[in-house]
């Protein structure tokens, strides 16, 4: 398994439960500890902190079950970080900027499911911006994927940005079976030091990233707010670069198509 990467100071050891639970910013000497609050959509310490939604118990208990019964029929692979991954998608090499989708032959049902409901949550939250709104017209879900996270196994995801060359700006996130932390970083100019917001992901809960938070701040899953074993169903889009190209649209015809597992 490989090792996740160095942590910033602020967060080699968890936050205390006062930390996270206060709308208070704490200061420390390797910055500035914020919280990201669900019912206000923001961070009340941090308002430089933009371009996350979070709606909790956006699924029923009883919808959770389905959808992981459905999760399972579909094998996993071995992931980075001590994780399982389920991929449907094109594949993007980053690096040399170049995207192949002779083995993409549509998604699995869920995406849709869980696209349609993120999309019924957002459009009926008053406190939606118009930025959110910009990235979710449009959103179309061309890759799908499901990473499973074990507590026992260390399993983690480093900070990062997503692509910009292979996705487009929205993000959707489904969290399954256990309570987790979504953690976003932004390094201060010409300082050892960071900002960091901690927005709690309840099981059952649907995040959506975009603007601020997509492009300026990294996110990550830390090992320490893992607990027994957690599921998320992650759903991006195309790149408005890709989507234009000839490649691009031949993907965006190929995510209409459902995949349906073998018996």
């Amino acid at each position: 398994m490989d090792d996740p990467l160095p942590l910033p100071l602020l967060l080699q050891n968890k936050p205390s439960a006062y930390e996270t639970d206060t709308k208070q910013s704490v200061e420390t000497a390797h910055g500035t500890l914020h919280t990201f609050d669900a019912e206000s959509q923001i961070a009340p310490s941090c308002p430089s902190f933009s371009g996350l939604r979070l709606y909790l118990d956006a699924i029923t208990v009883n919808e959770e079950r389905e959808i992981l019964a459905e999760i399972e029929q579909f094998p996993f692979a071995l992931a980075q970080s001590g994780k399982e991954k389920q991929h449907f998608g094109a594949k993007v090499n980053f690096n040399k900027r170049r995207m192949n989708a002779k083995d993409f032959h549509g998604l699995p049902r869920l995406a849709k499911w869980v696209e349609d409901r993120a999309r019924k949550h957002i459009e009926a939250d008053t406190t939606t911006d118009n930025p959110a709104m910009r990235a979710l017209s449009t959103f179309k879900t061309t890759d799908y994927f499901t990473l499973r996270y074990s507590e026992k196994e260390g399993s983690n995801l480093d900070f990062h940005t997503d692509d910009r060359f292979g996705y487009g700006e929205a993000i959707i996130d489904l969290s399954l079976q256990s309570d987790s932390v979504l953690t976003f970083i932004r390094k201060r100019p010409g300082k050892d030091s960071v900002d960091c917001v901690r927005a709690a992901l309840p099981a059952r809960s649907i995040a959506f990233l975009y603007g601020d938070a997509r492009f300026k701040w990294e996110h990550a899953l830390l090992a320490y707010d893992i607990s027994g074993t957690r599921t998320s169903v992650t759903l991006r889009t195309l790149s408005d670069e890709l989507r234009t190209t000839e490649a691009g649209q031949d993907v965006l015809r190929r995510a209409d198509q459902q995949i349906v597992p073998e018996p």
